[in-house]
């Protein structure tokens, strides 16, 4: 049996990721009085660009670093020492957990995707 997927996670994300490419669209077209392809444009970057590094801190990239500054204030500013005695060890209980989570990074690539399909729209249209 199949588990149920929590949607709202998803839903929430992609709204959050649409008001984000709506304002940007406003900033640049409205206020800085550029064309409109600039607007869809820059939107469609910024939010599949923060969709790629949402994706890349959740699958662990930056765990060693975390995981180093860890070590470092439980060692120099506490008295009790860190729970994890070893990298492996701490990557495996991150691991762990992310896997429970949702993976709402989609949601924010698919809501940019939508921008870069407009931009692309909008420059055909320009072309025309």
């Amino acid at each position: 049996m199949k588990p149920k997927i929590n949607w709202k996670p998803y839903i929430i994300a992609g709204i959050i990721s649409l008001l984000i490419g709506i304002f940007f669209f406003i900033l640049f077209f409205v206020i800085l009085k550029r064309p409109v392809i600039d607007g869809t444009g820059y939107a469609s970057i910024i939010l599949i660009s923060s969709a790629g590094l949402i994706w890349v801190v959740r699958e662990g990239f930056f765990d060693i670093f975390t995981y180093g500054f860890r070590q470092l204030g439980a060692t120099l500013f506490s008295k009790k020492p860190n729970e994890y005695n070893d990298f492996a060890g701490y990557k495996e209980v991150k691991f762990s957990k992310r896997e429970k989570r949702s993976k709402y990074f989609i949601s924010v690539a698919i809501v940019g995707a939508l921008f870069l399909i407009a931009t692309i729209i909008l420059y055909i249209i320009y072309k025309l």
